[in-house]
């Protein structure tokens, strides 16, 4: 089943940390042809929290993941976001602008922070 999912950085993290449903999520995710996606801003989440040791992990795993740059017009939506729900829903920065990746380039975004994408525009699924 090809499909354009976003995978947001806990996934990553879990990935990272060698987590069997994270592991297995993925495996099967490229074997089926889809097609993934990061934002910058979890590559900027990923590097700083990257330990000693795993640069050739992180750069490997990033080979694999097609990243995209905050332009103009998911900048624009991530305000929009932010102005919507920073005060009912605690919605940060990074997060506001992993929703309006998500939402601007229709792909389906995978997290297991549901809560923390409370917009209806978009499409967020928990893998596990």
């Amino acid at each position: 089943m090809h499909r354009s999912l976003l995978i947001d950085t806990d996934i990553l993290i879990d990935h990272l940390r060698k987590k069997r449903d994270a592991l297995k999520f993925l495996s099967k995710e490229i074997e089926e042809g889809s097609l993934l996606f990061v934002s910058v801003i979890s590559r900027v989440e990923i590097f700083a929290g990257m330990r000693r040791g795993e640069e050739d992990v992180v750069k490997s795993l990033f080979d694999l993941i097609t990243p995209i740059e905050v332009d103009v017009t998911i900048a624009d939506k991530a305000g929009e976001y932010l102005k919507k729900f920073s005060k009912s829903h605690a919605l940060n920065i990074g997060d506001a602008i992993i929703a309006a990746t998500t939402s601007e380039m229709a792909l389906k975004l995978i997290t297991k922070n549901v809560k923390h994408y409370p917009m209806k525009d978009i499409e967020v699924v928990r893998p596990y």
